[in-house]
């Protein structure tokens, strides 16, 4: 009768072990029985569950590694344009000191001319207006431009 019984009971773990999945087998869940231990443990759902585990992290670590790749290039594109802005307001600023030393130039060059010198007094006051206006950067430079095609024309004018 104990053979019968030794029997039986091997039968309903061994059912026990094949209906568990590795989803039920969760280490930290406190509630599970001693026979869905045991059917985690022998029917190989504790591995499974590892491995799904380490597959979810491996797919993380890739994740997180393409995203530091994509930080690095949002910080060098970042340094890049600083560097770009500031070579911009260099050429800016020598923009500026070229336009003034011509204007100074022509102005010598054309004392006694009353009518270069009205054209003088008027870009240099739009050379003023340029240097304290709170126009962008490209916006000063191409107004720069301008000015400096009008010096350009009055050194012509002069002959210089």
């Amino acid at each position: 009768m104990k053979k019968k019984y030794f029997m039986l009971f091997c039968t309903l773990t061994l059912l026990a072990g094949c209906s568990t999945t590795p989803e039920q087998c969760d280490p930290t869940n406190t509630n599970i029985g001693i026979m869905d231990k045991i059917s985690c443990n022998y029917s190989g759902n504790y591995q499974t569950r590892i491995d799904q585990k380490k597959q979810i992290l491996e797919n993380e670590k890739r994740a997180n590694q393409q995203f530091k790749e994509i930080y690095a290039t949002i910080e060098k594109q970042k340094n890049d344009t600083s560097l770009s802005v500031k070579q911009k307001q260099a050429q800016l600023q020598k923009l500026k000191r070229d336009l003034t030393k011509l204007t100074n130039e022509v102005k010598e060059k054309a004392k006694g001319r009353d009518d270069l010198q009205a054209q003088i007094n008027d870009i240099e006051q739009q050379l003023s207006k340029v240097n304290n206006s709170n126009a962008s950067e490209i916006e000063k430079q191409v107004e720069l431009d301008k000015l400096n095609k009008k010096l350009q024309q009055l050194q012509k004018a002069l002959n210089i």
